[in-house]
């Protein structure tokens, strides 16, 4: 493997082939069946995303497919995904997802006729015991064990004395009992000496507590514990290396039949199932303590009940039954895209926040107060909400059900998309249900309301509320007790107008059966619904530029650092008929003048019917223009962003690249539309073409692997030798610009990105084939001191 760090920059051995890449290109084909008979050429709507969230973070595309006409795009996608996940809706509003492995830059799936049940989607069937959201501690298992545990003496799991060493080469003394035996005699964990671990293969059935000091117990797939308890204390040892106290695999079980206390910042990972089986006993996170739980979780009595507190955090991507959850004093809760909660009762307070990607059922009630939190990305379920000075945020494509409904001094956001029902309204004052979404949510009552009157409440923004009971006048369930509540925009109707796109969260619960008859829409007119999007609906990728072309500058990277999103909105035929370029400038580590505009190669100039939003201070220099809006004197769409960045952002000397300094800088949008419609083949970030320009028009700086505009002047390099076929790499196949999928951290001031980030020389002189994660934060990928 190449060396994870070379010094200088220099000395780096690139292949002249390198593309310097940080995404992958895919074509991909869906195709679908009909539903029926008559579905023949009815529409169904697709959307693609790059995790299994399917959040609008991870939102690429969304399109058409028919029977009869595939839907087919390219997709520019962060090199490390594996999987892109395929979500289909169908015309009678049932959905299913498919998880399509990237092995080719040329994909296909396929939806076929199913019945009505197998459209839905079900954890079972995707993604069981992926980890979207969080990666659980490991702990090492050993090749061979310091000590045997074969029988019923005495025994205190001491750690190394100072001086041992493990004749296996592991780094904490480690105890073995083997598979076949059971230990019923108690174990003193009372270590004082260096850290201990204690692995049990077999069984271990003790009439005991379990008291962990300096010490951890690890179940082996198939073991088994049964104790009177289990403490943690305290854990010295490994407090510069956290390590699991309590660590079950896969297949491996731990029965308490008395109290679970989870103290002092342990953590615990269970990957098994983790019972606690006693009348009152609880399972209590406590003191900054973490538990990952990607297995089974069971609190069995009816009096007991799961405890986060005092800054714990749990995160779940597995199953967890409790009578009870209590969340108070700023702990948190991250339940991932295949974690379920099913409880009778839900309770949060004191700071805490819950961040919901999976599903939770309170089959009595789910309550907060004093200052909650709730993040739903999915599915809430419950028999009462009772949410009292909560702040919630709704997400795209979530859904919250709940029987019955009470409020009190509550602020409740709605994104587009969202959706939230009851059977009834018993109680409200003090809430604000609000949304700032270009899109609808839906807040739908099968019951009752009270009057509103003076119930300082306000439905506000793109939300419509459907009371099914809805009547005229002010008398029972009357428009007049509500209508004064509903404020810019939101709407107050007895049935459905906005539809709700189905979703694997919500069911399709909110989506109208949509009007297929495409003849008359019009083609070119953009659907809010239909696009692709660059690196995600809501993300931001990075564009990273040096300025010293043709020469070599300080590689820090950080001349022009643009924090960027590209959406391409297309017709119901799939063609793009308008280009949204958001960016915002985040650094300038140069002296020189730096513009920045964008060249689609594949479309002509004559094709742009208008260009708004581009920043040129009232100057022709360097970027003149047509009444278009495009660059004039060139026949490409060259679409100019702005003709210095002092007339995006106001500073002097740098921005934001010293330590010490910061400048806040606001998002900017340039809008392209087109005459024609363009296939999606001739546009896409396979043929979005960033560059700059530093000084004078001449001097073109683009990402290697694009050629420059007509205007570009290759003279400027004379007496410089650059890449035989491509003016943006250096003889030695460097680059002056990357582009990144995501947000880039980007290094300090004359800090060269060699050594700012640990990976970058191996993923470099592999050609991409080592770390080609390498620009994400992760454990060991970077030199902070080194990086902005």
């Amino acid at each position: 493997m190449p060396e994870s760090n070379v010094k200088p920059i220099e000395d780096l051995v690139i292949h002249p082939d390198f593309d310097w890449k940080t995404v992958k290109e895919l074509n991909v084909t869906v195709t679908v069946t009909p539903v029926d008979a008559q579905s023949t050429d009815k529409a169904h709507v697709i959307r693609i995303y790059n995790s299994p969230l399917l959040n609008t973070g991870a939102l690429m595309a969304t399109g058409v497919a028919k029977p009869n006409a595939s839907y087919v795009v390219k997709l520019s996608v962060s090199a490390p995904v594996e999987n892109l996940y395929v979500h289909e809706t169908k015309p009678n509003g049932l959905v299913k997802v498919s998880k399509l492995p990237i092995s080719s830059s040329t994909l296909s799936i396929a939806f076929d006729k199913r019945s009505d049940e197998d459209s839905f989607f079900t954890k079972s069937s995707f993604m069981t015991g992926h980890n979207a959201l969080f990666t659980s501690p490991s702990i090492a298992i050993p090749t061979g064990y310091d000590q045997i545990v074969n029988n019923n003496n005495t025994l205190n799991t001491l750690g190394f004395n100072t001086g041992e060493s493990s004749a296996y080469g592991n780094t904490y003394k480690s105890y073995l009992i083997p598979a076949g035996y059971t230990r019923t005699a108690a174990i003193n964990f009372s270590n004082y000496r260096s850290h201990a671990i204690i692995y049990v293969q077999g069984t271990l059935n003790i009439n005991a507590e379990i008291n962990l000091n300096n010490s951890s117990i690890v179940v082996l797939s198939g073991g088994n514990v049964v104790c009177e308890g289990i403490n943690t204390g305290s854990f010295t040892n490994t407090s510069s290396n956290p390590i699991p106290i309590v660590y079950l695999q896969n297949n491996a079980t731990i029965t308490s039949e008395k109290h679970i206390s989870l103290n002092n910042s342990v953590i615990t990972v269970n990957k098994g199932t983790l019972i606690v089986d006693g009348n009152n006993f609880d399972l209590d996170m406590n003191n900054g303590s973490k538990v990952y739980n990607e297995g089974t979780i069971r609190i069995l009595n009816s009096k007991s009940e799961l405890l986060i507190t005092n800054s714990a955090q749990l995160f779940n991507s597995g199953l967890i039954e409790s009578p009870d959850v209590e969340m108070s004093v700023n702990s948190t809760t991250l339940n991932d895209v295949t974690g379920v909660i099913n409880i009778k009762q839900w309770y949060q307070t004191n700071g805490t926040v819950l961040t919901n990607h999976g599903e939770i059922v309170a089959t009595t009630y789910f309550k907060t107060s004093g200052g909650g939190t709730v993040y739903n990305f999915c599915k809430i379920l419950a028999e009462l909400s009772d949410l009292t000075q909560i702040t919630a945020f709704l997400e795209p494509g979530s859904y919250w059900s709940s029987q019955d409904f009470k409020t009190n001094n509550s602020s409740i956001t709605m994104v587009g998309g969202s959706m939230f029902q009851t059977a009834n309204v018993s109680d409200i004052f003090r809430m604000n249900l609000q949304s700032s979404s270009a899109s609808f949510s839906l807040f739908k009552n099968t019951g009752n309301m009270p009057d509103l009157r003076w119930a300082q409440t306000t439905f506000s923004g793109n939300i419509e509320y459907v009371q099914t009971t809805l009547t005229e006048g002010t008398g029972t369930n009357g428009r007049g007790l509500y209508q004064a509540s509903f404020v810019n925009g939101a709407l107050l109707n007895k049935e459905q107008t906005k539809n709700i796109p189905g979703t694997t969260c919500n069911g399709s619960f909110g989506q109208i059966i949509p009007d297929d008859d495409d003849d008359d829409d019009d083609p070119d007119t953009p659907d809010p619904l239909y696009g692709v999007f660059f690196p995600s609906q809501t993300g931001w990728g990075t564009y990273a530029f040096e300025d010293q072309w043709p020469q070599k500058g300080d590689y820090d990277l950080n001349d022009l650092v643009t924090a960027f999103r590209v959406s391409f909105y297309s017709n119901s035929s799939n063609q793009i008929v308008e280009l949204h370029f958001d960016y915002k400038i985040t650094a300038v580590g140069a002296t020189f003048n730096i513009a920045a505009a964008f060249q689609m190669d594949n479309v002509a100039a004559s094709n742009v019917t208008s260009v708004s939003g581009s920043l040129l201070g009232g100057s022709t220099s360097p970027f003149p223009i047509d009444s278009r809006g495009t660059e004039s004197g060139i026949s490409t769409a060259v679409i100019p962003i702005f003709n210095n960045t002092k007339t995006v952002v106001s500073y002097s000397g740098f921005l934001n690249t010293e330590r010490g300094s910061f400048t806040p800088t606001e998002e900017k949008r340039v809008v392209v539309k087109f005459t024609d419609p363009i296939p999606q083949s001739q546009l896409s970030m396979e043929s979005f073409n960033f560059f700059i320009v530093v000084n004078q028009r001449g001097r073109e700086v683009h990402l290697p692997g694009y050629a420059g505009t007509t205007k570009f002047d290759a003279s400027l390099a004379s007496g410089v030798t650059l890449h035989p076929s491509d003016n943006f790499k250096d003889a030695q196949g460097m680059m002056w610009g990357l582009m990144f999928p995501e947000y880039f951290n980007y290094p300090l001031e004359r800090k060269a990105i060699i050594n700012a980030y640990t990976h970058f020389a191996a993923w470099a002189t592999s050609s991409g084939a080592q770390y080609p994660d390498w620009f994400m934060d992760k454990a060991g990928y970077r030199n902070e001191n080194l990086i902005y």
